[in-house]
């Protein structure tokens, strides 16, 4: 009976570490990240038993980390004798005990880093002066430029690309080590930040030589500290051109219109929603702008207008696109669930606003890490969904304020319950939202 109990004991053990793990991966490791999600309804997740099973992807560090967790959660109990208070205690404090293991272990994640991210400025400077490298940053369409101008660019050249969203200087450094060859006569570099002196740092590896940027937006506002720090963080890409070098500037975003005014010894372009759509097989309008961005690179390396346009019409599925399935009761859902931001929200909301469907609902967690400017970007998007949807669901507390018309449902298992679903149902899934969740409305597709 006493083995059974720790066995049990153990298990609900494991069950809470795995959980505090999985928030501190989510967060990247990174205090700044985690300090912010602490502000957040979220944070009772981290800190107390949940109905959600969360689980970190398995790596070597969540293994070292587990085995340091169970190792403080030992000294825990043994450092009081009380057979009851010591393993209730121990429970309680797996949150810290977490916490003290992430930062025990950063000296030496850090010192692997570095290493990584050394060898890859070697092996950098051993390919080819002739290997270019394109830089694409931005508040939002970062990945999604990145894929559209890699599929196009490699219908005549070799190219290699950062692998999904991976767009920190580590990120970049495990790219360049693991797939890049001599043989590729570019690099498409997805550079992403959450401070100023990141992007500088990815770009110390790579040394680019064309930049994109895709438009600026409050997004990781609360991490910057202010809009200025921001602009200065994206303009790291900039300050590493060589002069003369192409950079090209979203027209349409009057902070980067402004920011294209500053680079005058650069060979600035600006580019616009194209006045003829282009075709293809993405989803949204919002994605002619990229495919604009995509069409004025690809022309200035040389590649026909006729190739180019060919591309547009079969690119492949990528992380964050925009994508449409068929769930529940032939429901039509549309699943923009990988992250969001300010404009990639409202661009999904417009997209669904042209389908006709009688009943339109949304389900989302909002957005994070905006700071000061989260109240205006949520009324707005508050106001754009009021007129499209006949149902608004949210699954943190925290919008509520927003959203007078939603429903606010932490459990979005019981959401489903709520849901009269048909084919002429449209459901918009917006922001971080459980897999098992999405997985649900979509059982018959992965």
């Amino acid at each position: 009976m006493i083995h059974l109990i720790e066995v049990i004991y153990f298990l609900i053990l494991l069950t809470a570490i795995l959980r505090c793990l999985y928030f501190w991966q989510l967060k990247e490791y990174r205090w700044d990240r985690f300090k912010d999600f602490l502000t957040t309804s979220s944070r009772l997740q981290f800190f107390l038993p949940t109905k959600h099973f969360f689980r970190p992807k398995l790596t070597l560090k969540i293994i070292l980390l587990s085995y340091l967790t169970v190792y403080f959660t030992i000294l825990f109990i043994n450092f009081f004798p009380h057979q009851l208070i010591g393993p209730i205690l121990a429970f309680f404090l797996v949150p810290v005990s977490v916490s003290l293991s992430v930062l025990l272990i950063k000296p030496i994640t850090d010192l692997l880093i570095d290493l990584l991210i050394f060898l890859a400025k070697l092996k950098i400077k051993l390919m080819p002066k002739s290997q270019i490298v394109i830089g694409i940053t931005g508040s939002f369409a970062k990945t999604s430029t990145k894929e559209i101008l890699s599929h196009v660019l490699s219908a005549k050249f070799k190219v290699c690309k950062t692998l999904g969203t991976n767009n920190t200087a580590i990120g970049v450094a495990l790219t360049i080590l693991k797939q890049l060859k001599s043989s590729h006569q570019y690099l498409v570099v997805e550079m992403g930040a959450y401070k100023k002196g990141e992007i500088k740092a990815i770009c110390q590896i790579v040394k680019p030589k064309i930049a994109i940027i895709t438009g600026i937006t409050d997004q990781h506002l609360s991490l910057f500290g202010s809009q200025e720090n921001l602009i200065q963080a994206k303009s790291e890409l900039l300050l590493a051109l060589p002069a003369k070098s192409p950079a090209f500037f979203n027209g349409q975003n009057p902070i980067t219109q402004k920011l294209a005014q500053n680079f005058s010894h650069l060979n600035t372009i600006l580019y616009y929603y194209p006045k003829n759509k282009f075709t293809t097989n993405l989803l949204g309008d919002y994605q002619q702008l990229n495919l604009q961005a995509a069409y004025l690179v690809a022309q200035k390396l040389k590649l026909s207008p006729k190739l180019i346009r060919a591309r547009f019409t079969n690119i492949p599925a990528f992380k964050t696109m925009l994508v449409k399935k068929i769930g529940l009761h032939q429901a039509a859902i549309i699943d923009d669930s990988y992250n969001a931001n300010p404009e990639g929200f409202k661009a999904a909301i417009n997209y669904v606003k042209t389908l006709n469907y009688p009943q339109k609902i949304l389900i989302t967690s909002g957005m994070i890490e905006l700071g000061s400017a989260s109240s205006q970007h949520h009324q707005e998007i508050s106001k754009l969904a009021q007129s499209v949807f006949t149902q608004i669901y949210l699954t943190k507390p925290d919008i509520a304020k927003f959203f007078p018309q939603a429903q606010v449902e932490p459990d979005p298992g019981k959401i489903i319950k709520k849901l009269t679903l048909n084919s002429r149902t449209l459901i918009l899934l917006e922001g971080r939202l459980p897999k098992k969740f999405i997985l649900s409305l979509c059982p018959n597709q992965s």
